[in-house]
């Protein structure tokens, strides 16, 4: 698969580091508004081309992953599609159930695969404490705790502020909304949610209760606050406990007072979801078994409470 990461900000690197670790993929260059940025990573990569969006657009390129900051997801997932382009967006993806509607039926339109990366619900960890879940080894599941808090010190001015686009919750908050919706399967309703949004600026941290059919679940987000990075699944005898469980391989979980250790495979934390892009574009598959159209909207209808 011939892949161009669109957007040459700092998670392109470690995207880009990614893509070598897999054999499907053929990174072939870098897109952005920026030309000589996107030559210094064509060039750090050792990659064949580079140059703005068009140059990629109108090559023989396969698929294309979206790197850039937030408020130019949706023209650039538009402009792939109409130019039947497989697209894997960086999360959040989209800002609305509207436009989530709208370019999921672009992509059938054009016949090409369109998945959100939520990179969480891809890792071997997160897999096997849904598949502990499902095997009730802690009994059965009463709450699951996740946290993503970290001062990430933005300017008045940064695009995180922006009511549409913005938000600690929007951004944050997939890993935590995506992440319990996967390992539950079920669909969340909201029952609460606490933040300090305004409708002149986006919040910048919020703290959110969801109903999964009876399991609790709570979110804790802010780009504002240092705080913790955990996942916690409780159950009738006991708890998981996964820190960083958005980048990380180790685990461990309690069971009747005992410590058990959880280590799992990390080739590198967005390896996983990369694999499973290549092979659904390889299969000429046209929509992810995992980041569908319903995950993406499942998220929505929580992050995007108003």
């Amino acid at each position: 698969m011939k892949l161009a990461i669109f957007g040459c900000g700092r998670i392109a690197n470690r995207i880009a580091k990614s893509c070598l670790l897999v054999k499907e993929i053929d990174l072939v260059g870098f897109a952005s508004k920026d030309i000589s940025k996107a030559k210094e990573y064509s060039e750090k990569y050792d990659c064949r081309e580079y140059g703005d969006y068009d140059h990629f657009l109108n090559s023989d390129i396969d698929a294309v992953y979206i790197a850039v900051y937030n408020p130019g997801h949706y023209d650039l997932i538009r402009k792939c599609l109409e130019h039947k382009k497989n697209v894997i967006c960086e999360k959040p993806m989209l800002f609305s159930l509207k436009e989530n509607e709208e370019m999921f039926a672009l992509a059938k339109e054009n016949d090409v695969l369109l998945m959100e990366a939520l990179k969480s619900v891809f890792l071997p960890l997160n897999i096997r404490i849904k598949e502990m879940m499902e095997d009730k080894v802690l009994g059965e599941t009463k709450e699951i705790y996740t946290a993503f808090m970290r001062n990430g010190s933005h300017g008045e001015d940064h695009w995180i502020n922006d009511p549409k686009c913005g938000g600690a919750l929007s951004d944050l908050g997939s890993y935590c909304i995506g992440t319990m919706n996967f390992l539950t399967g079920i669909e969340p309703v909201l029952v609460s949610c606490e933040s300090d949004r305004t409708e002149e600026k986006a919040d910048s941290t919020a703290y959110v209760t969801v109903d999964y059919d009876g399991i609790i679940g709570k979110a804790s987000v802010s780009n504002r606050l240092d705080g913790d990075t955990t996942l916690i699944v409780t159950g009738e005898r006991g708890f998981i406990r996964a820190d960083n469980y958005w980048k990380s391989g180790d685990a461990y979980y309690e069971l009747d007072g005992v410590r058990h250790e959880i280590h799992e495979e990390l080739i590198s934390d967005f390896y996983y979801e990369l694999k499973h892009f290549a092979d659904l574009t390889d299969q000429g598959k046209k929509e992810s078994d995992v980041m569908n159209k319903e995950a993406s909207d499942r998220i929505l209808k929580i992050t995007q409470q108003r």
